[in-house]
């Protein structure tokens, strides 16, 4: 057991990434946000989910996709990637199938497994792409055509984008105009609240098997004002000052005391 841990009697690491998605805290946008996807898988088309780095875009994403239903649909996720013969391999290997060779191929091959899931399963897939802001425009545009199915008026394929802000602002170039024509759903995360910021360092303590109030009032809304409400930057706050707290013997965070530990971490 770490240091923090044994020092505030925590059963398990604080602030982590490795959170269950039964123990997520379900705040208002998270709710809101799979009401949205719920309703774009239903409907098909195009999806962007935008927010700053560190907003938590990728665990409200992975937290929908923990609750659907693999009979209805098939999920291809890929990340990461800037070039597009890259992102379709991982496309491929996601649905389990052994990518061909050449982009081209590639697509069609992709076409025709979402086509062959829809017929022969009557399942969706839906094709989920993080940091889609590092895509190739030529990519964008063989997404896009991928999305011109014609089936039942159903759409087969169903496509997620999930970037920064700046994704928004490039699909409002006129070269992707037919791309923003197909986009039904336009849902940018925002921060924390003040009220959402105390509610979820709380959570994330009772979820580590704390008993007391380790963080006060002003300590919540110091960590707050720093953070700006962004998950990451809570996260990374709220660990170094239990981290610090321990190592200083003191029980109880105030406000005081997180603020003499952000210059640690802004060096760190």
């Amino acid at each position: 057991m770490t240091g923090y841990r044994q020092f505030h009697r925590l059963t398990a690491p604080a602030f982590g990434k490795g959170i269950a998605r039964a123990n997520l805290l379900l705040y208002p946008q998270l709710q809101e946000l799979t009401g949205e996807l719920e309703d774009l898988v239903t409907e098909g088309g195009i999806g962007l989910l935008t927010g700053e780095m560190g907003i938590g875009k990728t665990t409200a994403l992975r937290h929908y996709l923990g609750g659907l239903e693999e009979r209805s649909c098939q999920v291809a996720y890929q990340g990461s990637y800037r070039h597009a013969t890259a992102v379709l391999e991982g496309l491929m290997e996601s649905l389990g199938v052994a990518p061909v060779r050449l982009r081209v191929n590639l697509l069609r091959q992709l076409s025709q497994t979402v086509a062959r899931a829809y017929h022969e399963q009557r399942k969706k897939t839906l094709v989920v792409i993080d940091d889609a802001h590092m895509l190739e425009d030529s990519l964008l545009e063989d997404l896009r055509l991928l999305t011109n199915f014609e089936m039942d008026a159903c759409d087969p394929l169903v496509l997620v984008l999930i970037g920064h802000p700046s994704l928004r602002l490039r699909l409002a170039r006129p070269v992707h105009q037919a791309f923003l024509d197909r986009v039904r759903m336009h849902y940018r995360l925002e921060g924390l609240s003040k009220e959402e910021t105390a509610q979820y360092i709380d959570h994330h303590m009772n979820q580590a098997g704390s008993t007391a109030d380790v963080f006060t009032q002003d300590a919540k809304a110091a960590i707050f004002e720093y953070a700006q409400g962004i998950p990451r930057r809570i996260n990374n706050l709220a660990l170094a000052v239990l981290r610090k707290s321990a190592g200083r013997k003191i029980k109880t965070i105030d406000a005081k005391f997180v603020v003499t530990v952000i210059p640690l971490l802004n060096r760190d």
